[in-house]
């Protein structure tokens, strides 16, 4: 069926952003990684929640923890699929942000700061054919759960 083709389409292009940072030349990720530095050294996080990188997340829900990331690039949701940005934390570790239930127009763009407070994480690892898929991912219920 086609809504499972695109699925894993999907998938497969996520994979491949992931693993090379979202195809971005050195030059450009530095900018980004600058703008999101400075970003984060200048925000004020609430007392409510810790700002961490990637990997200091848990698996499933992280009730007192944020994260903040630069968008470096996406994947346009076909059909019922999530809307995909490929991201880099403080540490440059690269993985990907599922937001359901927004609206393409709305979506964040290249370059974008977000702030995901309560992030839930999780790991995405299937064969697809004779393609192995792994990546790190989170996932955003809502854009409204998340700063841009």
């Amino acid at each position: 069926s086609s809504g499972i083709n695109a699925e894993y389409g999907q998938i497969v292009k996520t994979h491949g952003l992931v693993v090379n940072k979202g195809k971005l030349k050195a030059k450009k990720v530095g900018v980004l990684m600058k703008n999101l530095k400075e970003k984060s050294c200048s925000q004020n996080p609430t007392t409510q929640v810790t700002m961490v990188p990637f990997d200091d997340l848990e698996n499933g829900p992280n009730k007192d923890k944020a994260i903040n990331c630069v968008l470096v690039s996406s994947v346009v949701p076909v059909g019922q699929t999530p809307f995909v940005c490929i991201c880099l934390d403080t540490q440059y570790t690269c993985f990907a942000v599922n937001i359901y239930n927004i609206d393409t127009g709305k979506a964040p763009k290249l370059g974008d700061i977000l702030t995901i407070p309560f992030p839930q994480r999780s790991t995405v690892d299937i064969i697809l054919g004779t393609e192995e898929c792994s990546f790190n991912m989170l996932r955003v219920d809502s854009p409204l759960q998340l700063m841009v």
